[in-house]
């Protein structure tokens, strides 16, 4: 075997545009690319694909697959506190931070019931 990383996530979404805005103006998301055209039946389906800033995996918002089926998608943060406070201030509705011995996380829903879990990992000691 010779994979190397995870290039892309396929997230299952009804409306690219909503989704678009939320991952990009919620959740800090780059753009990677955004193509018009992209092979398919439908003209107002596209080819996008963003990227936390920094990372190479990226999501491609599928708007071919069903929503709400993506399973959990995990996104790592150093400070989950502050960007905890920032989602709420931006009004995003977020359960309360989960505090466990492995770390501290928080589930984020998008628009089309897609579940990313946001976490903080913590140093475990070694045995």
């Amino acid at each position: 075997m010779h994979i190397q990383h995870i290039d892309l996530i396929g997230m299952p979404v009804t409306n690219q545009q909503v989704s678009l805005n939320f991952y990009t103006s919620m959740l800090g998301f780059e753009v990677r690319t955004n193509m018009e055209h992209f092979e398919s039946d439908d003209p107002d389906v596209r080819w996008i694909e963003l990227v936390p800033p920094g990372a190479s995996t990226a999501i491609v918002l599928a708007s071919w697959e069903k929503p709400g089926s993506s399973g959990t998608t995990v996104l790592i943060t150093t400070d989950i506190e502050a960007d905890y406070a920032e989602l709420k201030a931006k009004g995003l509705d977020l359960p309360p931070l989960e505090y466990l011995p492995w770390g501290i996380s928080t589930v984020i829903t998008d628009p089309d019931g897609n579940n990313l879990l946001l976490q903080q990992n913590i140093d475990m000691p070694s045995s």
